[in-house]
């Protein structure tokens, strides 16, 4: 059943510039290629910190960052190329072999239009090395192509779903939401796409199967949607909101019972999602206007980054020359809120305007581990590399 969204369930919120704080210490992860494309985590050396992978669009390469001990997380990290591929959209670890250690699984656009399974060799990890010998040996990872991915499609991003199968999504040409079957290598087609950006994998419908949340960017059928899973491998496909919109990231979280959904978009704003008890019923809108000093939405989160008890939204720009490419919006996401109270979100600067252009999807964690949360990213454009800010302690 396909879910259409009521202008009156819409929310109309805005921005308001307040006096702006130093921009939050900016600390440079890796810078070893060209054009980083996103940052996913996960314990590729099993030490119990969360590791960083990433492809370099540009610089054609897939590098593992290991988290060092808290104490060195202001220094690059040590690092390992995984693999070379041609025009890496996305990278994420995933235990592809079935050996109980993680490896990569590419997703490549352009000409290349391939994924690839870049093999970790495991080992016993090694004392004070961040790693295992093996890991950190260039030459010890292998590079598989699956061949049944070859000039199909645009390959954009991979997510999980359970232990033998993978989505996959893609833009046009042949723009698809695919499940990948790892034991058969075999793909099953469950949605036509334009360009998609995000896949969560979560039990949406509480009935004990992961279904699958995405946005998709371009197209007759753009906007955020979710894949309801049903018996016998069939699949529904759901409406959320933001149709005819251009939508980019988004993130998911439960607040008092209900999932809520911020969808950051290249419309001015970014959208806030709220379901019922029926998450097949149409969801609220609300909309969040983007700051003037902000650049075109790319990323967003949601947290409670001052720990006041409400959740804020935290957000990355495109096109942010000489604009604010990092920032955070105090408000209140959870809350339920009239069209008639005017509520105002707060601007708060991260990045500021200085350097950088086009930042990435957003992960939050403490990397400091100094108790609140730090934003980790990466930047294309201006060749920031893969980065975090530093948290100013706002708790």
């Amino acid at each position: 059943m396909l879910i259409r969204l009521s202008m009156c369930c819409a929310f109309l919120f805005y921005c308001i510039g307040v006096p702006a704080a130093e921009p939050w210490k900016l600390h440079t992860i890796d810078r070893a290629s060209r054009g980083a494309d996103g940052v996913r985590l996960a314990d590729f050396d099993r030490d119990g910190k969360l590791d960083i992978v990433t492809g370099w669009e540009e610089g054609g390469r897939i590098r593992v960052c290991f988290q060092p001990d808290a104490k060195k997380v202001a220094e690059l990290w040590p690092a390992v190329e995984v693999g070379e591929v041609k025009s890496p959209e996305d990278a994420v670890g995933v235990d592809v072999n079935g050996d109980g250690w993680l490896d990569v699984v590419s997703c490549c656009e352009g000409k290349e239009r391939a994924i690839y399974f870049h093999l970790n060799p495991g080992g016993f990890p090694v004392a004070g090395s961040g790693g295992s010998a093996a890991i950190l040996q260039r030459e010890k990872w292998t590079t598989q192509q699956v061949e049944a991915s070859e000039n199909v499609t645009c390959w954009m991003f991979c997510c999980p779903l359970d232990p033998t199968s993978l989505v996959f999504g893609s833009k046009e040409p042949s723009g698809q939401i695919s499940l990948f079957d790892l034991p058969s290598r075999s793909f099953q087609k469950l949605r036509d796409a334009g360009w998609v950006m995000s896949l969560r994998a979560i039990d949406l419908d509480e009935d004990g199967d992961l279904d699958i949340v995405y946005s998709d960017r371009k197209g007759k059928r753009c906007g955020v949607g979710w894949l309801e899973k049903l018996p016998d491998n069939k699949w529904a496909d759901h409406d959320i909101g933001g149709q005819g919109l251009e939508v980019m990231f988004l993130d998911v979280v439960k607040i008092d019972g209900r999932w809520v959904i911020a969808c950051n978009t290249r419309n001015e704003h970014v959208m806030i999602l709220s379901s019922g008890e029926d998450v097949t019923k149409p969801w609220d809108l609300r909309r969040v206007q983007h700051p003037p000093q902000s650049g075109a939405g790319k990323g967003v989160a949601i947290s409670d980054l001052n720990g006041d008890g409400q959740f804020d939204l935290v957000c990355t720009s495109g096109l942010a020359k000489g604009k604010c490419g990092a920032y955070w919006l105090e408000g209140s996401v959870g809350g339920s809120v009239s069209v008639t109270d005017g509520e105002s979100w707060a601007f708060h600067d991260i990045s500021g305007t200085e350097i950088g252009e086009k930042f990435d999807r957003i992960e939050l964690l403490d990397i400091d581990a100094d108790g609140d949360l730090d934003l980790l990213t990466c930047e294309e454009r201006s060749n920031l590399g893969v980065i975090w800010y530093e948290n100013p302690r706002l708790r």
